[in-house]
């Protein structure tokens, strides 16, 4: 009976140490609920279907039109010609630029500056977030924001058939929390910048927003 109760003894310590070791590979374990057929999306995704994307931009009091045409390639390297339309009765402006990984264009006319900057923090904003490939399904995660002593994140949280000012298309919305407001994002495959947005400050005054209002993108995968 001793032996027994020796042997009993053995096992139990084997499997918990055993179970020692394999416990931290577990909970360091994390599954993956992405479909592996998921599209995969970033920043300039499908410019080289050359589109021309008009949004209405409004942010810190400042609300225009904006024409952004991506131009064909040439030598490796492709343009995007803007045409800025200022709801006060400004003159428009004709801004051409070269098209670099994180959309920041610092070296634009004085005029255009200003307005370059509200993109800067609205249409190119995404940047951030998806200068490499992210995964358009929902429930994908798509990076951290701190806001204060809060850690949010932004995800995919919806899926489907939606309408814009341009027209319908299948879209994937990602969202983050911000105080009491629901920052929102939207995104179309195959077109390389978001085409809605509403964002808010802290204290629920809105930030920026924007929608694409009319496309042009004949050659582009899923939307011709």
């Amino acid at each position: 009976m001793a032996s027994i109760k020796l042997v009993a003894l053995f096992a139990i310590i084997i499997v918990s140490a055993v179970a020692g070791l394999a416990w931290p590979f577990f909970t360091n374990l994390h599954f993956n609920p992405i479909p592996s057929a998921a599209s995969l999306w970033h920043m300039g995704k499908g410019s080289q279907y050359d589109p021309e994307m008009v949004y209405r931009i409004s942010f810190n009091n400042t609300n225009f039109t904006a024409d952004m045409e991506f131009l064909p390639m040439q030598d490796n390297n492709q343009s995007l010609s803007v045409q800025i339309k200022p709801d006060n009765g400004n003159k428009i402006i004709n801004q051409t630029v070269q098209i670099g990984l994180v959309y920041d264009y610092p070296n634009v006319s004085g005029e255009a500056k200003p307005y370059f900057d509200a993109l800067d923090q609205s249409v190119f904003s995404m940047r951030d977030y998806a200068t490499t490939s992210q995964y358009l399904a929902k429930g994908a995660e798509w990076g951290d924001l701190y806001i204060g002593a809060n850690h949010e994140k932004l995800t995919v949280t919806d899926v489907g058939t939606m309408s814009f000012g341009f027209g319908s298309a299948n879209a994937y919305m990602l969202s983050y929390r911000d105080g009491a407001n629901e920052n929102k994002f939207w995104i179309v495959d195959n077109l390389p910048l978001p085409v809605k947005a509403q964002a808010y400050n802290f204290d629920g005054t809105l930030d920026y927003s924007f929608e694409l209002v009319s496309l042009k993108a004949p050659s582009t995968p899923g939307l011709s």
